[in-house]
């Protein structure tokens, strides 16, 4: 039985009386935000709450993050307040790759059950962390390690921006790439009057000052309210539905192909090689598709930072990423046979992101393409895409999940190729060893944070292949704060005790 998706319907702040909703409680807004996108949801679709009701199976959803909801229990009891008593309930935590990782659930268990029809929806109401210093300091607490990162001064930004120096250094992307890629998605987004970004230019003051690294604030995700909601179900269950007068006659759908989902270390310093799960979550969703990579027409990427979606979009297609990163310029990448356009809606930078279930923008995005969102984005293609992809990354890239879509039936899935599996790491540095630098980053941002910028967190390699992440001193005991003169794989380091943490002293 072949899983389709119905519609999705998204919720944010704009579409509430500003007074009103800035003096809500936290959780009445996360109500707010989730019981609108289902009840737009089922109104698009020709129905209401309690007419659907009894038809209803399962119910996944997402932890919102902000608001400490975690476990099985919240998913229950939003149930239970939307007036879905019995359903089988299912909790997805696995940060910006949830709404992947959602409707991968979905997927299965229409798969595995014809009967099936499951409402996955969710939302959740961070605020930025540019503007709260308490919810970066504890977004630090969360994603950096409390031994082995934290003490350093690692922040989400500077881990990310870490990746994206080592990846500049051994494919030649440079950072006009990184300003040209954000220039043309931000682009996309001025138009669109449900864009975060919307009437907003991007200037070149902007792109020029450094966060961490060589990431601007232009080119960080920002975070929004937001809640989604989709129906997922069969065919059989569809025209059930229809003869039964719950749903409108004329509903269209799209066949959920595939899904796949890759989860490697939960933090940094355990990423051994500094590998991705991008690939590995990419090669299992097409097989179980069993499309090819060249079959895509359209693509939506998650690009939490603007060298994330080079990164992601060179895995998921096999593509160098310098090939990748030049026709970014346009908007496009390539899938093998052809250039195709991906994040017609400026992505997660540009349109609405809210933490865990990011990437409902591309939700959002992807079903605007097949005329099955409820509040499309201006931008579409000609003609809907024959098949799309849609892929997540969670944590410091540590998580990942990818689902295709398509207008025709699947074909029968094949035995996904055989990929090498992630390793990881285990720092384990003693006095007086010796290692390579493999990359370093300047952190300008750490608001709330013990250790004060401008500092350098450096990440070496020992001859084991055993990484380590450090601050980097000089042989006179100064920390050096600027990566001027330092070469990637050749600047030498001693490990040395300095005020009771192992740090990096410089050799040479």
């Amino acid at each position: 039985m072949d899983p389709i998706l119905l519609g999705v319907a998204d919720t944010i702040e704009s579409e509430f009386d500003s007074e009103v909703y800035k003096n809500l409680p936290p959780l009445e807004k996360y109500h707010s935000l989730l019981f609108r996108s289902v009840d737009k949801l089922f109104g698009f679709l020709g129905t209401d709450r309690s007419k659907i009701a009894p038809y209803l199976t399962d119910f996944v959803s997402i932890e919102a993050q902000s608001l400490g909801r975690e476990g099985y229990g919240f998913t229950v009891k939003d149930a239970n307040d939307m007036g879905f008593g019995g359903l089988a309930c299912h909790t997805v935590d696995l940060g910006g790759a949830s709404v992947g990782g959602a409707i991968g659930q979905a997927h299965t268990i229409v798969k595995s059950n014809p009967y099936a029809v499951v409402l996955v929806a969710a939302a959740d109401i961070p605020k930025s962390v540019f503007k709260q210093v308490s919810d970066l300091k504890r977004l630090t607490a969360t994603v950096c390690h409390k031994d082995w990162e934290m003490p350093y001064g690692a922040t989400l930004i500077g881990l990310y921006s870490l990746l994206c120096e080592r990846m500049m250094f051994d494919t030649g992307v440079t950072s006009e790439d990184l300003e040209e890629i954000t220039k043309h998605f931000r682009s996309l987004a001025e138009s669109n009057p449900r864009a975060f970004q919307f009437q907003k230019p991007l200037t070149e003051k902007q792109l020029k000052k450094p966060l961490s690294g060589v990431y601007s604030t232009p080119m960080i995700a920002i975070v929004t309210d937001h809640g989604f909601a989709t129906l997922i179900t069969s065919e059989f269950m569809k025209q059930k539905l229809i003869e039964n007068n719950i749903i409108k006659k004329d509903a269209e759908h799209i066949y959920l192909a595939g899904s796949g989902h890759s989860a490697h270390a939960e933090y940094f310093i355990q990423k051994k090689d500094l590998k991705s799960p991008a690939a590995l979550a990419c090669e299992r969703a097409v097989a179980s598709s069993g499309f090819n990579r060249s079959e895509i027409d359209y693509a939506w990427i998650y690009d939490c930072f603007t060298g994330m979606i080079i990164h992601e979009a060179g895995l998921y297609f096999g593509v160098s990423p310098k090939d990748t990163a030049t026709s970014l310029r346009k908007g496009k990448i390539s899938n093998g046979a052809k250039e195709i356009p991906i994040n017609l809606g400026g992505g997660i930078l540009n349109y609405q992101a809210a933490m865990a279930l990011s990437g409902a923008t591309g939700l959002i995005d992807i079903a605007s393409q097949y005329e099955l969102a409820v509040n499309p984005i201006p931008k579409k293609l000609e003609t809907s895409p024959n098949v799309s992809l849609l892929g997540g990354n969670g944590g410091i890239d540590s998580i990942n999940s990818v689902v295709l879509f398509s207008k025709e039936k699947p074909k029968p899935a094949r035995e996904p190729l055989a990929l090498k599996p992630l390793e990881v790491n285990v720092p384990s540095p003693k006095l007086g060893e010796k290692a390579t630098i493999l990359t370093v980053s300047t952190i300008y941002f750490n608001p709330g944070g013990e250790k004060k910028p401008p500092y350098l967190i450096v990440c070496s390699t020992k001859d084991n292949g055993e990484m380590v992440l450090t601050n980097l001193y000089g042989k006179d005991g100064v920390e050096i704060v600027s990566k001027e003169g330092l070469e990637l794989g050749k600047s030498k380091v001693e490990f040395q005790e300095i005020e009771g943490k192992i740090q990096a002293i410089l050799l040479g």
